[in-house]
């Protein structure tokens, strides 16, 4: 890893940690970026005579490289982070940025009669 990806990394991973996200650190050598797993559940909560649904979550999170953006060179400028039971991609600039978008995916919803 460079410095700068250390550093996102670092960074990203301090943010998962402080919002109660396990992690695992799926980089391998040869990949053009580091990259972090993460998953998580989101109950769906509903009326008291059914059994509340438990949904799982992956994302696959890939870190930024430098300050800008070649991909021909595999120099990536974002976060860029892949929802697994969907294949949608989404590109952040802050880690902070990242765990939100986690955290909004996997909110309760709470059903009521």
């Amino acid at each position: 890893m460079t410095s700068y990806e250390q550093r996102a990394y670092d960074a990203l991973a301090m943010k998962l940690t402080e919002a109660g996200y396990a992690y695992e650190n799926t980089s391998y050598g040869n990949d053009a970026t580091a990259s972090i797993s993460v998953t998580c559940t989101r109950v769906i909560k509903r009326p008291t005579w059914y059994d509340d649904e438990v949904q799982r979550f992956e994302f696959q999170i890939y870190i930024p490289t430098c300050d800008y953006w070649d991909p021909d060179n595999e120099y990536f400028n974002t976060y860029a982070i892949t929802d697994e039971m969907t294949g949608h991609t989404y590109d952040f600039d802050r880690a902070d940025e990242v765990v939100e978008h986690i955290q909004d995916s996997t909110r309760d919803v709470i059903f009521t009669n």
